[in-house]
């Protein structure tokens, strides 16, 4: 692992076995042809269009108050304006068995790599600007119901991306696949939720600096985690701190998520040492107001 990354051994056994089924599951499908869209699926086009990354993309505004959503006619800052509130899609060039998607919980195309692999894997990405309400309900419901996309997405967070990731998460665990944090921030009263997503198998990926000052949630939600019986992996990125987010070569980001999709792979039925144990925490719910 490059970038002077380490990983806890639950971790690296869990992506090293997982990932084989997964490989082998994508060769049996595409051998039987069947990495084609889903039956339903309704193809993104009603409004302008624009470039993001060699890929299409589409911009919405959502009326705050009725959920409703309409062509913006133009790409807009990131955030709520005079006509609404910003919402963004990516499209593949071909979409993957089952329309996966991803699904950007904050700062719009901050360290966007493991989305630009996403998306050549033909995944979906798609951005609602914060925080999490009946607003990110009716945006799933519209990228769902609509248009036909997984009713399962994988999250993306940084930082503050962690907070609303995990807040409309474990307010719908049934309705997430993954969840990729990155330094993430997490509310207190999130922490005893995260028992949701466990008994759903929602796997988590954390990745973290080790010199970050919020790495403190990730040693929570790790302990948390493995006692409730789920899935998470961690990775820690030596001598960084809360930034530079993401990794260099999103490959094993882009793949634990894709690996999600599928069927998970069998678990042990005991708990495996935490590498944080021994240690004491603090939960630090917002690491900063600005960009990641």
């Amino acid at each position: 692992m490059n970038e002077g990354t380490t990983m806890n051994t639950s971790a690296r056994r869990h992506l090293r076995f997982g990932l084989g089924a997964a490989a082998l599951l994508a060769v049996l499908l595409t051998s039987r042809g069947l990495l084609a869209a889903a039956d339903g699926y309704v193809p993104f086009g009603d409004g302008p269009k624009t470039t993001w990354h060699g890929f299409d993309r589409y911009d919405y505004v959502m009326d705050d108050a009725t959920g409703a959503v309409k062509p913006a006619g133009a790409p807009s800052t990131q955030g709520r304006g005079a006509t609404g509130r910003q919402c963004i899609v990516v499209v593949p060039k071909q979409p993957a068995a089952g329309c996966p998607w991803s699904w950007r919980a904050c700062y719009w195309d901050h360290r966007p790599q493991a989305e630009i692999e996403l998306l050549r894997r033909g995944f979906h990405i798609a951005f609602i600007a914060p925080t999490p309400g009946k607003q990110w309900d009716a945006w799933y419901a519209y990228l769902t119901e609509k248009h036909g996309l997984s009713k399962k997405p994988a999250f993306i967070g940084m930082s503050m991306g962690g907070y609303h990731e995990y807040t409309w998460a474990t307010a719908n665990p049934d309705k997430v696949s993954a969840i990729y944090a990155d330094n993430p921030a997490i509310r207190q009263e999130d922490i005893a939720k995260l028992v949701e997503l466990a008994r759903r198998d929602v796997p988590l990926l954390n990745v973290c600096g080790s010199l970050d000052f919020v790495l403190g949630n990730t040693k929570v939600i790790e302990n948390v985690y493995h006692q409730a019986g789920g899935r998470i992996s961690i990775m820690i990125k030596e001598g960084t701190a809360h930034h530079p987010h993401s990794l260099q070569d999103p490959k094993v980001i882009a793949d634990f998520i894709e690996q999600a999709q599928a069927a998970p792979a069998a678990r042990p039925a005991f708990r495996m040492p935490s590498m944080f144990d021994s240690l004491e925490v603090q939960i630090l719910s917002q690491p900063d107001g600005g960009e990641g």
